[in-house]
């Protein structure tokens, strides 16, 4: 696959005002033009998107600790919409993948009000991957169907992409239960402290 043509897709996401959705259908198209695998077209897509969107975050982040930014970021306002991405902004940021208006945005506001990195990350990489794969996936049914056997033949031609896929999403659920606990217990703590 031509890394340029990724380079590209990066700089179409971070840098131009074109649809996401509009650039993953062009280059989805293009790669299959070329005779790609579209498994191989996922794979080398879906972190092109987790990068992009990771840079939305982190520049925001960067911008939140200029002393002028600071200054603006003690509002009451700012308070409540930390207050509601800290209860809602794990699955905000996953939907906003398919949200077309709010999903720069929301990766911005994650960046700016200092949503916790490691859940923002792992949130990202698979909702970047259920992107890029649905993306990947209607637009080799629209154009050149891929039919079960050949998906099959691939998977048995290629055994550690099964293993990968099903160690990130094992990642994915174990650390999403991690943090459901470690929430939880922190209620309880909270519960005790203010009876």
């Amino acid at each position: 696959m031509d890394f340029m043509a990724l380079v590209r897709l990066a700089g179409g996401i971070m840098f131009t005002p074109l649809s996401d959705d509009v650039l993953m259908m062009g280059h989805v198209a293009l790669r299959l033009r070329e005779g790609i695998h579209p498994i191989l077209i996922w794979l080398a897509a879906w972190p092109v998107f987790f990068i992009a969107f990771t840079w939305f975050y982190l520049l925001a982040r960067f911008f939140r600790e200029i002393p002028l930014v600071k200054r603006f970021m003690k509002s009451k306002f700012l308070e409540q919409a930390e207050s509601i991405l800290e209860r809602r902004g794990l699955w905000a940021i996953g939907l906003s993948f398919f949200l077309p208006g709010v999903r720069h945005p929301i990766h911005y506001v994650a960046g700016l009000l200092g949503y916790p990195l490691p859940r923002y990350l792992a949130m990202t990489f698979a909702a970047a991957g259920l992107y890029t794969g649905l993306w990947t996936f209607l637009i080799v049914r629209i154009g050149e169907a891929v039919t079960w056997s050949e998906l099959w033949m691939w998977l048995t031609q290629n055994p550690s992409m099964v293993l990968l896929i099903l160690a990130v999403l094992l990642t994915v659920v174990v650390s999403s239960l991690v943090h459901a606990k470690r929430r939880q217990r922190i209620k309880k703590e909270e519960s005790y402290v203010t009876e």
